[in-house]
């Protein structure tokens, strides 16, 4: 697979150009940022953020459109395994999200759901699942700033190959125990600072490494490795520093993280060779 250009990662619409951030370059521990605060949002508004985390289910176009009037509000292009998009703004309301196969436009959806947008509240669409039994559902976030300090942490398992997972830093601290396919976590408060968290679960186990700046809120998503292992994949929510909530630009100097123009030659081969896309 070439990587994508510009123009193929986002669709302009009359309410926002959206670019996709790549959950997947986290892989390859990239210390976890924030991105440019957003403006607060109208009294009705709320935010909504959309996450591929189905490993056999190839790169998808997604639509978000409104139920009432039909309005498209959010259009990405050849959206991978393991990327997740920036918070959009959007009316609260109730929107249509639909995945259909990439560069097959009036295909029939491979998965649609219902999307509620709540005032004010900030929430994260999940597409998990094999590709014979795509799900959906969303996760409500909680973007309040954590303690002086402080990093605020969540879990979120969408892993296949293992129905609960037990997840502890390496010093032993228990972050989730049990935690259901499908589920998610309650924010817990830790010390900023780097992490490296170790995943167990049935037969599988795997670790992966976080940087956790003061002041952020971040979400773990447990993802399948190319291996049939289990991996995770850090995603920075928000920033203290910045007007809630901020897009989940977590790549920092990694593969992803760069202008399309001065992205590094073979960065996108890398990372999905790594999740097993290529």
């Amino acid at each position: 697979m070439h990587a994508p250009t510009r123009s193929t990662l986002a669709r302009s619409t009359p309410a926002r150009r959206l670019a996709l951030v790549g959950a997947a370059a986290a892989l390859a521990a990239a210390p976890l940022v924030a991105a440019p605060a957003s403006a607060a949002p109208t009294a009705e508004e709320g935010w909504v953020r959309v996450g591929h985390f189905s490993p056999d289910t190839k790169a998808v176009d997604v639509t978000l459109t409104a139920v009432a009037g039909g309005q498209v509000v959010m259009d990405l292009d050849d959206v991978v395994f393991g990327q997740v998009s920036p918070y959009a703004e959007l009316p609260a309301g109730t929107y249509t999200v639909a995945m259909t196969p990439s560069g097959t436009e009036g295909a029939k959806p491979v998965l649609s759901a219902s999307v509620t947008v709540e005032q004010d509240q900030p929430s994260t669409v999940a597409a998990y699942g094999r590709s014979s039994d795509l799900q959906t559902r969303v996760f409500q976030d909680d973007l309040r700033s954590p303690d002086a300090g402080q990093a605020k942490l969540r879990l979120v398992q969408v892993a296949n190959v293992a129905d609960e997972v037990d997840v502890t830093t390496s010093t032993g601290t228990p972050i989730a125990k049990d935690a259901a396919f499908g589920s998610a976590t309650q924010y817990a408060q830790v010390a900023a600072g780097p992490w490296t968290i170790d995943i167990e679960g049935d037969d599988v186990s795997g670790s992966a490494d976080v940087d956790l700046a003061a002041g952020t809120v971040s979400t773990v998503f447990v993802v399948d490795n190319s291996t049939g292992g289990i991996t995770a994949v850090p995603v920075t929510d928000s920033a203290a520093t910045a007007a809630t909530p901020v897009g989940g630009v977590q790549t920092g100097g990694g593969a992803l993280a760069a202008d399309d123009d001065e992205r590094p030659s073979g960065a996108w081969d890398r990372v999905l060779a790594f999740l097993g896309l290529r």
